[in-house]
């Protein structure tokens, strides 16, 4: 049950931010591999969206953010 409720609360948290930042937290974070290979660097997102790498990790943080408030729901 604890894995539906977490998977039921990052699903919920992805939907509450803008597709760029929705994107940007999935090919970053959620496309692993089982034995944590993949997920694309700053540096490839960043030229992904014609952007600097820091300007990634910021949108990064931000979603994070919002997307803790809204998991918060789910403690």
């Amino acid at each position: 049950q604890r894995d539906v409720l977490a998977t039921d609360g990052i699903a919920s948290a992805l939907t509450g931010l803008d597709e760029r930042s929705r994107r940007i937290v999935q090919e970053r974070w959620l496309n692993v591999n089982d034995d944590g290979s993949g997920g694309m660097t700053l540096h490839e997102l960043a030229a992904e969206y014609g952007v600097s790498a820091e300007r990634i990790r910021q949108i990064e943080v931000a979603a994070m953010k919002k997307m803790k408030k809204t998991l918060a729901e789910y403690a």
